[in-house]
């Protein structure tokens, strides 16, 4: 009898589940362990590419969680007291980095992460600290803990809330206070969070996604277009004065981004665009759709951050989907 190739998918489809009926129970042994032993927790044992600590020279494959990859982590707004979806304390900012240098992860700038998405090294475990929103905080609270542990991270600015004129709840970071922090750790950025689009239009949209009504009358696709052109032109503007390193770097509000406003972003220079879906960062990752793991919540603790991380580095394989990879054409 003659098998065509729907024949032999079916074949394969039945010996795949066949055998994977008889290996599972040791393979997900095997995972577990190997898992649960990846990292253990010895304190101060490998410290950040950009701390003074002393590192661990041993290229033990226990301390290695992931490589040729980045944990890029997402913040908002950092209060002593105040505590929201959002908003998490010193103490806890503090106590999350301390976790993640006791698990071995290796702090990294944004400039290294460029780098990195150009084919260049990082180290093992390596992970990018980010802030949105451009916060006073990160002046006031972050930015000296992250100082004192020798790490840069990068602040995405809603530049039209940099005047003490804006009508905002929360403070922004002055002009002052941005080129004081960079002047004191010039490997620590600003990048854009768009000038004045942070706002939403409905649930699915906001300022950058969202059509607006003009006059009454929605406005029409060439009006979005240049509306947000123009606002990322002027929030690139604002921020290139300041930053020591090219504006080429942006944080979608709320996560939010359609195939217009990521043409709109690499046409005003913008190559590395952050959402706020979860995972790790290779080479070979989408740069205007890179993923981020939250930090940023009171939920979070030290712990849930490190497994955050362990559980985007090894994502858990599932039967159906190992099988349809198997089966896929080439």
């Amino acid at each position: 009898m003659k098998l065509n190739m729907q024949h032999l998918r079916m074949l394969a489809l039945m010996a795949a589940a066949i055998l994977a009926i008889i290996l599972m129970p040791w393979h997900h042994g095997h995972k577990h362990a190997a898992r649960v032993g990846s990292v253990p927790l010895r304190p101060n044992a490998v410290r950040s590419s950009t701390t003074g600590k002393d590192a661990d020279t041993s290229s033990n494959a226990s301390t290695t969680l992931y490589d040729h990859k980045v944990a890029v982590i997402m913040y908002h707004h950092i209060d002593p007291k105040l505590q929201n979806g959002d908003t998490i304390t010193p103490d806890l900012f503090a106590s999350q980095l301390d976790e993640l240098i006791r698990n071995h992860m290796q702090f990294i700038s944004l400039d290294q992460f460029r780098s990195f998405m150009k084919g260049g090294h990082v180290p093992t475990n390596a992970v990018l600290v980010t802030f949105d929103d451009g916060y006073e905080s990160y002046y006031r609270y972050a930015y000296p803990i992250m100082k004192k542990r020798h790490i840069s991270g990068v602040s995405f600015v809603i530049t039209g809330d940099l005047t003490p004129r804006a009508a905002v709840f929360t403070p922004h970071m002055t002009p002052d206070e941005i080129r004081d922090m960079l002047q004191q750790d010039p490997a620590t950025e600003v990048q854009p969070h768009t000038d004045q689009l942070h706002f939403k239009v409905d649930r699915g949209h906001d300022g950058l996604t969202g059509f607006l009504n003009v006059d009454g009358k929605k406005e029409t696709k060439l009006q979005y277009l240049a509306r947000i052109s123009q606002d990322i032109k002027a929030c690139v503007q604002k921020l290139a004065p300041m930053n020591r390193h090219a504006i080429d770097s942006f944080a979608y509000p709320y996560g939010l981004h359609n195939a217009a406003s990521i043409r709109v972003l690499e046409a005003n220079g913008i190559h590395y665009a952050f959402t706020t879906k979860p995972g790790l960062s290779a080479i070979d990752t989408d740069r205007m759709l890179l993923p981020r793991i939250n930090g940023g919540s009171p939920r979070i603790s030290p712990q849930d951050l490190v497994q955050s991380i362990r559980n985007a580095a090894s994502p858990p394989v599932t039967f159906m989907g190992s099988l349809f990879e198997m089966l896929r054409p080439a």
